[in-house]
Parts: C-alpha cells; sequence; structure tokens
C-alpha cells in the first residue's frame, strides 16, 4: 500500500500547475457613458477626463458617448462589467414631478442617443415598452451617476420633497445586481486633470466606499434613513448619496480586461446567463484571478482528483449642474 501512495502525490503535485494554467480569467471591464443625447457637454467633459486618467492607470475602459451611446450598447456594455460610470440626465415620466421641488415619483431612467433604459420594477426597461433586464454585471462593483437628475433627490437647483424615495427608486435597477451605488454632482483635480471626485478618491488610496466617505472632507455623507428595508445615505440638502455595501470598492486596474462584446451580444440575445460573481473584496496586486473564488474551485479540484485517483476513475483535466 506504501508503494503505491507516493505516486498518486506525485501525480496531484505534477497536475496542480496544470489547474492554474487552464483557469480561465474573466473579462471585466470599466463602463462610461455620456452625453447620450449631446445636452450634457459639461458632464461629459468631466467623465472623458476621468477615462483618460483610468487608461493611463492601465484600466481596461469602454467608452460610450454621444451617438455610440444607444440603450442597446449601454446595456451590452455593461455585461460583466466591473465598474459602470454615468454622465448624463436622469428623466422621470411627465406628470411625476413638477418642475420645481414637488413630489417625485418613479420610474426613473437613464439617457441613451436612440431612447431611454427605465427603472421598473427594479429591473432596467429598455425603452418604453421594450424588453426588461436585470444589470448584467458582477455583484459589488461600483455604479457611479454623475450630474444626473433626481440620482441624487436633485433636480437642477432644487431638491425633491422626497429624497430619500427618490434615491432608492432610481437606485433600485442597480441595488437589485448588488451594485454599490453612488450618486454625486462633485468633480475633483487629479494630476491636474478635472475628473469624478470619488473616482479620485479611489485612485489616491482610499480602499473602500466608508474610506472614501471619510477622506471626502466637506462632503462627507453622515445621516441615513430606512426606507423599504434598505439603507440610503444622504445628507439633508446635499448632492450625494449612497445605496450599498460600505466595504465594497473600486477595480485594481490589473482585474480589468477587454470588453468582450461577443459573450455580451449572447447575453442580450437571450442565449447566455448574466454574470454571477461578485467584485472582491480581496486585495489583488499580481493577478487577474479572484484569489478568493481561485482557492474554493482549486480545494474543490484537487477533492475532486483524489477521489477519482482511489476509485480508480478516469479525470478530465472582470462638481456639475445635475441635469
Amino acid at each position: 500500500m506504501t508503494g503505491n501512495k507516493l505516486p498518486q502525490k506525485l501525480l496531484i503535485l505534477l497536475l496542480i500547475p496544470v489547474f492554474f494554467s487552464i483557469l480561465p480569467i474573466s473579462d471585466a471591464h470599466i463602463l462610461i457613458i455620456a452625453n447620450g443625447d449631446n445636452t450634457t457637454p459639461e458632464s461629459y467633459q468631466v467623465v472623458k477626463e476621468t477615462a483618460e486618467v483610468l487608461k493611463s492607470k492601465g484600466f481596461e475602459v469602454l467608452e460610450l458617448y454621444g451617438e455610440n451611446a444607444t440603450t442597446k450598447q449601454i446595456l451590452k456594455g455593461m455585461y460583466n462589467a466591473d465598474a459602470v460610470i454615468y454622465a448624463g440626465h436622469g428623466v422621470f415620466i411627465e406628470g411625476n414631478y413638477n418642475g420645481n421641488g414637488g413630489i417625485a415619483s418613479p420610474p426613473f431612467g437613464i439617457v441613451g442617443s436612440d431612447g431611454i433604459i427605465w427603472g421598473v420594477d427594479h429591473k432596467m426597461q429598455e425603452g418604453n415598452s421594450g424588453n426588461s433586464f436585470k444589470a448584467p454585471f458582477k455583484g459589488n462593483i461600483p455604479v457611479i451617476l454623475f450630474g444626473a437628475c433626481f440620482s441624487s433627490g436633485w433636480v437642477e437647483h432644487n431638491e425633491v420633497s422626497n429624497p430619500t424615495e427618490t434615491i432608492k427608486s432610481f437606485s433600485d435597477m442597480f441595488t437589485s445586481s448588488k451594485a454599490n451605488y453612488y450618486a454625486t454632482a462633485y468633480s475633483r483635480k487629479y494630476q491636474g486633470r478635472e475628473i469624478v471626485d470619488v473616482v479620485a478618491l479611489f485612485l489616491n488610496g482610499a480602499t473602500t466606499w466608508k474610506d472614501v466617505n471619510n477622506k471626502n472632507y466637506g462632503l462627507t455623507i453622515t445621516q441615513s434613513e430606512n426606507y423599504q428595508n434598505q439603507v440610503i445615505w444622504h445628507n439633508n440638502h446635499g448632492y450625494n448619496a449612497f445605496v450599498g455595501n460600505w466595504s465594497g470598492r473600486f477595480p485594481k486596474a490589473n482585474q480589468t480586461t477587454p470588453y468582450n462584446d461577443t459573450a455580451a451580444e449572447e447575453w442580450y440575445q437571450g442565449t447566455l446567463k448574466p454574470p454571477t460573481s461578485e467584485l472582491s473584496n480581496v486585495e489583488v496586486d499580481d493577478s487577474k484571478i479572484d484569489i478568493e473564488q481561485l482557492f474554493y474551485e482549486f480545494l474543490a479540484w484537487i477533492n475532486y482528483l483524489i477521489s477519482s485517483i482511489f476509485n480508480g476513475e478516469n479525470t478530465n483535466i472582470v462638481n456639475i449642474t445635475l441635469s
């Protein structure tokens, strides 16, 4: 018996590197959307600068601007994304807001070059009568809305009468996929460029949303309300809001890979399921692989391998005016 165990152990050790070499690396990217109807040039400039900074840092970025930001391309761009940044109008249905600080009623939506993506029943609806989707990105990712009306409870220079409910309703289409939703109307200088404020804070070393909030001096959110079993963070008369997990973070550059349009199209056509993984909170310095997930998959694989050998079985070896 002793003589048979040594070759089996050696086989296992030899096959471990093979396991690591065949592990698939998932596609992931930063999606940036702006100026879909060509009427928000100020916010477009800020997020364009944000995209340039991120690319200079090694992030894989998918940019959808102006006429390229169709509703279909926006939805496809969200597939398996590790972060989403949107700059443009936040819209409502006529009659659901008086335009002067009254009560705002859902649904709310974001604007593409050929239509609107509405938040309806915690999903994204393409147009007034189009298909309905659950947001197809990983869980725990940051979704940042920059300068979009209603997203932080403000419309231009007026705060709505029900900001908590409005923020909750707007965020639902993102947080239902476990995203961390942050709405802001502020920009910040980073290496001489005016970029989205919270992105600058992450790039300057903030590790989590909690850390970002603590370092966002003068704009730190300190107030919260529980609405429909969801904690909504926003200060009275403040232009920023947060809904989600304070321990969430922005991805590292070396965790992002190019956008996979083929997979995104398959998802859009209904032949590929949305991702079920999450952006890990584990810090990764030299790998694009989710270490925690890799570890559990490795243990499961080794367990299967050992069982197969012992049983004799064969084995087959990702500050602006609200508009």
